[in-house]
């Protein structure tokens, strides 16, 4: 029996540890040795392996004891790391399961192969015969579904440069077209429409859809595309109605940020505006890291459950959204220009600018394992605000409204770790180079997040002087890096929780989001924005270097 139990245990183990892999990164960040994570999974291998044999053999001697006493002492330090790690509570459970999951197949078809041929059911004609047909159903079922197309994530409309990018996903590899009045734009590689694909992109100009106010998404699976000839399967279609920004009546926008993959949260906090919404912002960390297809897709079912396909949306890429297999497959997802996440947008008089600071470490950080190459990329971006400042696309005579996006804050410089040190702040030299550009595109607001807490930079924030948190806001009275000399807002958005207090730790099953709602009213030449909660509820925050209580605030436009 014991050895049974032993066995369940080091089971465990295996399956646990290898759900753990997201975070196997920190043995090494925490002793220093690459090599250790591996080490660490061959011992759990090979106990397991051993206790295999003792549980073949029904061996019950002492060294039972000894592997059961080792498999324990490795559960005690997978409890240790899951509790270090617990912000990847979802993709480990999740792990967990599959892989719980495949090893019952296994088992299964193992027995189907070796054991389940000696029994007596299997020896009757009339059991292998139901058998064989089920058998044969469930290919053919498999069959028609593998060449069945159905729309698995509902569109949702990009803006990007002058364009709105149109993201759908489909079950099975198809084409994939947007109608817009008579009209075709088309998924297409070098001339050709993509039907290799999962993922359909369409770009569509602005004024188009902005005019015609309804698409239609199609897909059709190729059941074979051959050289000289082909097959096409199933057609799905499904028509949208479309709301462009109309500024008439004034703007009003929302700022989701730092979501972590909690779908239900986010969705329900993006909603509040209803109908009235006319764009979307995406701030970014909407997922935790892109290990499948399915984390990029909580970005495709925030947006849908908010806009229902109906409205703008811009999306700013986070930095743990640069994590995971299938990061280098984003862009295909979301608003993108060639590849990359820093453009420039009109959204009906509303010039918007998207910038992106990568990962929030050094290139050398050992998270990254000698991968990241931000450097250059930023220095990408330096050239791009200058182009767009020499451009003047921001002071077209249309333009009423100028929003700032970047998933960092470009206006407070800080640590990269948790040990404050003025001589060594992240990113000092291009946040204020960028501050400086930006300074001169006449921004209204600039939203951001990444740090999960509701910080606002104003006009009467102290600059470029270290500043501190208010008494009111956290007894810690920390350090918080400075601002940069903007001449702009900058309002972070991101919070897992229904209140703005520190004290009060963030919800860790993501039941709770807060996001900011900005209402601009441009007769009086003022916008309002205030934070709202997952039960829409506004929500009350304390000045985090003032500490002054503030509900809602109303800013001038035109910065300062």
């Amino acid at each position: 029996m014991k050895t049974k139990i032993f066995f369940g245990v080091a089971l465990f183990n295996l399956l646990f540890y290898l759900a753990m892999e997201s975070i196997w990164s920190g043995i090494q960040g925490m002793f220093g040795l690459w090599w250790l994570q591996y080490l660490f999974l061959g011992l759990i291998v090979l106990t397991f392996l051993i206790l295999v044999v003792m549980l073949a053999k029904k061996y019950i001697g002492k060294a039972v004891w000894v592997f059961g006493g080792i498999s324990l002492a490795f559960t005690v330090a997978l409890s240790y790391m899951f509790y270090l790690g617990i912000g990847s509570l979802r993709y480990i459970l999740r792990s967990f399961v599959i892989n719980v999951l495949i090893f019952g197949v296994v088992l299964f078809v193992l027995y189907l192969l070796l054991e389940f041929p000696k029994t007596k059911i299997w020896k009757t004609r009339s059991f292998r015969i139901t058998f064989l047909l089920v058998l044969m159903v469930f290919l053919l079922g498999g069959s028609f579904l593998a060449n069945f197309v159905m729309i698995r994530n509902m569109p949702t409309v990009f803006a990007d440069e002058d364009e709105y990018q149109i993201v759908w996903t489909t079950s099975i590899k198809a084409t994939g077209q947007v109608r817009v009045g008579e009209t075709y734009y088309k998924d297409t590689y070098a001339g050709s429409l993509d039907s290799e694909t999962v993922v359909h992109k369409v770009s569509v100009p602005m004024a188009a859809l902005d005019a015609a106010k309804e698409y239609e998404i199609i897909s059709t699976n190729m059941i074979y595309r051959g050289p000289y000839s082909g097959l096409a399967g199933r057609t799905v279609k499904k028509t949208f109605v479309f709301r462009p920004v109309d500024l008439e009546d004034g703007l009003q926008f929302y700022t989701l940020s730092d979501t972590h993959e909690y779908v239900d949260a986010g969705s329900k906090t993006g909603s509040y505006c209803g109908d009235d919404l006319d764009f979307l912002v995406l701030a970014g960390d909407i997922s935790s890291f892109l290990d499948t297809i399915s984390d990029i897709s909580i970005i495709h079912k925030i947006a849908y459950n908010i806009t229902k396909g109906e409205r703008p949306v811009v999306y700013a890429r986070g930095n743990h959204e640069v994590k995971g297999l299938k990061a280098n497959e984003l862009y295909k997802y979301v608003g993108s220009k060639n590849q990359k996440f820093y453009y420039t947008f009109n959204l009906g008089g509303v010039f918007g600018i998207v910038l992106d600071l990568g990962e929030d470490h050094p290139d050398d950080w050992w998270e990254y394992y000698e991968t990241a190459n931000f450097t250059d990329y930023r220095n990408e971006q330096t050239l791009f605000l200058e182009a767009v400042l020499a451009s003047g696309a921001f002071l077209d005579p249309a333009v009423k409204f100028r929003l700032g996006i970047c998933h960092m804050p470009i206006v407070n410089v800080y640590n990269h770790d948790s040990h404050y040190d003025e001589n060594n702040l992240y990113l000092d030299e291009i946040k204020n180079e960028w501050t400086a550009s930006l300074n001169g595109m006449n921004l209204d607001l600039m939203v951001s997040g990444h740090r999960h807490q509701l910080l606002q930079f104003l006009e009467d924030t102290p600059k470029q002087t270290t500043l501190y948190y208010h008494d009111n806001y956290s007894a810690s009275n920390a350090r918080v890096g400075y601002m940069t000399n903007a001449n702009f807002p900058t309002f972070l958005v991101s919070r897992r929780s229904d209140v703005q207090t520190p004290a009060v730790k963030e919800n860790l099953f993501g039941q709770k989001i807060i996001g900011l709602a900005t209402t601009v009213d441009f007769d009086t030449g003022k916008m309002d924005l205030y934070y709202t909660n997952s039960q829409q509820q506004t929500v009350t925050i304390i000045d985090p270097f003032l500490g002054d209580s503030v509900e809602r605030f109303e800013i001038p436009l035109g910065g300062w």
